[in-house]
């Protein structure tokens, strides 16, 4: 392992030499200036801009395509001239690669290309010596890497490293995306794992062989792991500090005055793996500050092929969760949970969400905890032994079925015994009262007792015990004889008790006596009559109807006296109930 440790560091010192040899005293120009100060860490890394000590296993292949779009990266004013906008904004395309080897080194590769950029105008007539953004898309320089793990192993809470990465200068040096020279920049890696929090920090130099300042280069953040480590969501602050002041190149033209050395962002972001490989990201955040390069607002995106970390010789758990299921049976391998006879939910964990030790596919109430009460049809349900709907714990009457009718202040009970019932008012109670709907007075007879004592209610008639006399006088052709008062009387109360009767006939038949269109017209004169007097006495006329049958409808022998009698007579006939 030192060995490793020995050809790392041999790589980084190579290129540290590089960058060395290529002191500013040897460049053949003044250099220029690659505009973004966002270099995108290798893939697998926990943040975005910060790199980490991470290294991820023995062969592992790695690569992302990251869009990166910054807003005013580049404002400047000349003297008197107002201040101008050069590069209003800039989107640049990062592609990277990277390969783990022995879970100690890492070498990495990454190319920019600007894909569109955008600014005021012709800036020269600002005064400020600075070329126009171009609006064609331009390459970037190409950066390769190389990191050593010294200190840790993968997951540990504290991990050091180092790095160096070697910028190639093939990008375009007038157009804000290449430096025109080599650059290299040595760094110092710290990071690691606690608990569900990743965390970086790294510092260096950024070393130019242009005439321009390098720069020291330094960087913190953290990010929480959620969601069974699909989810990531972090923050990161990073910058750059000229180590000399003074004036800065853009392009290679004419020198711009610096005032102010250092250049930071701040980014918020998150990333989710969707599958064990694949990793989607984004973030955004403020420049902090308005020196060259830093932008006002940074937005980025990302697509990233990312297996998690695979040390060196360590073969794949076949039960990384622990549950006793292994290999593809296990239908939740990085959740413990028990074997199951339904292969879908073998080895996921259980929910109960009530948590009364049922589970929430067998619980029948999975928000109510209880253990039932015997009943497979109400496994996991609070315990309602008389079946009534309401819990034992709430029911007022636990063993004796409610039926609603127990109100706020006896919940789960049944009626309360009330008082025995007299609904027609007569001073008789219902159950010993043969018409305890009609008012009636008492009486030794228990088929009469408590029912009226001329007419009876029978299914939807009005049956009359007396018949309605009618006299006989010239000028009106059915007077109501006096002494059947009482017995018309009688049919008006209990129609009046009986409001559920919205339409009643009333009928009047005679005997087969005489002529035939006669008696019906002598019939519909008595009907109509008795109509009258129920209406005068307090129906309501919409609720009678009078019609006269004449001799049509008999309900005796006609050839006697006895049944002549009878056949004349009146009905109370119910139509209709609401």
């Amino acid at each position: 392992m030192r060995g490793l440790i020995t050809v790392g560091a041999a790589l980084a010192g190579a290129l540290l030499g590089i960058a060395l040899g290529s002191s500013p005293a040897r460049a053949e120009g003044p250099g220029a200036v690659a505009l973004s100060r966002f270099d995108p860490t290798p893939a697998g890394d926990p943040l975005f801009a910060v790199p980490s000590p991470f290294i991820g296993g023995h062969l592992v292949p790695r690569g992302l395509v990251m869009l990166d779009h910054a807003e005013d990266p580049l404002t400047l004013s000349g003297g008197a001239a107002a201040e101008r906008v050069i590069v209003g904004s800039q989107s640049l395309l990062h592609v990277g690669g990277s390969l783990s080897l022995w879970d100690r080194l890492l070498v990495s590769a990454s190319l920019p290309l600007a894909l569109a950029q955008s600014g005021d105008g012709p800036a020269a007539a600002a005064g400020v010596g600075a070329p126009d953004a171009p609006s064609s898309p331009a390459l970037g320089d190409l950066r390769l890497g190389v990191r050593v793990r010294l200190l840790g192993d993968e997951g540990d809470a504290l991990q050091i490293g180092t790095s160096a990465a070697l910028h190639l200068p093939t990008g375009a040096s007038d157009a804000y995306v290449g430096e025109g020279a080599v650059r290299v920049t040595p760094q110092l890696l710290l990071g690691g794992r606690a608990s569900r929090v990743a965390w970086s920090v790294a510092g260096g130099a950024v070393m130019r062989s242009s005439g321009n300042p390098s720069t020291l280069a330094y960087g913190g953040g953290a990010a929480v792991l959620l969601w069974d480590e699909r989810l990531q969501i972090g923050t990161e602050l990073y910058a750059e500090t000229m180590l000399q002041g003074g004036s800065l190149s853009l392009t290679g033209s004419e020198r711009v005055a610096v005032e102010r050395t250092t250049s930071a962002e701040l980014l918020l972001s998150a990333r989710l793996r969707p599958l064990a490989g694949l990793v989607l990201g984004a973030a955004a955040g403020p420049g902090l500050g308005e020196a060259i390069g830093t932008p006002s607002f940074r937005a980025v995106a990302m697509v990233a092929w990312a297996p998690p970390a695979q040390p060196q010789g360590a073969a794949a758990d076949p039960d990384p969760d622990a549950d006793g299921i292994a290999g593809p049976a296990d239908m939740c391998p990085y959740a413990h949970g028990p074997a199951s006879a339904e292969a879908r939910r073998n080895g996921c964990p259980v929910e109960d969400r009530d948590e009364d030790g049922v589970a929430d596919p067998d619980d029948r109430c999975p928000d109510e905890a209880g253990g039932g009460d015997g009943d497979p049809a109400r496994r996991g349900c609070p315990a309602d032994q008389d079946g009534d709907g309401l819990p034992d714990a709430l029911d007022a009457c636990p063993a004796e079925k409610g039926d609603g009718a127990g109100g706020a202040a006896r919940p789960g009970c049944p009626a309360a015994p009330s008082e025995p019932a007299d609904q027609d008012g007569d001073g008789l109670l219902d159950d010993a009262d043969a018409c305890p709907a009609e008012k009636g007075p008492a009486s030794d007879d228990p088929a009469a007792r408590g029912c009226p004592t001329r007419v009876r209610v029978q299914g939807a008639q009005v049956a009359l015990l007396e018949p309605v006399l009618f006299r006989v006088l010239k000028n009106d052709p059915a007077p109501i004889d006096p002494k059947s008062e009482a017995v018309l009387a009688e049919v008006r109360d209990v129609i009046a008790q009986h409001p559920e009767w919205v339409k009643i006939e009333v009928s009047a038949h005679t005997d087969s006596s005489g002529n035939a269109r006669f008696n019906e017209t002598l019939s519909t004169a008595r009907a109509e009559a008795v109509r009258r007097w129920l209406v005068d006495k307090g129906i309501a006329a919409e609720r009678l109807v009078a019609k006269g049958y004449g001799s049509s409808r008999p309900i005796a022998d006609d050839k006697s006296a006895a049944g002549r009698e009878k056949n004349r007579r009146i009905e109370i006939v119910v139509l209709e109930k609401k």
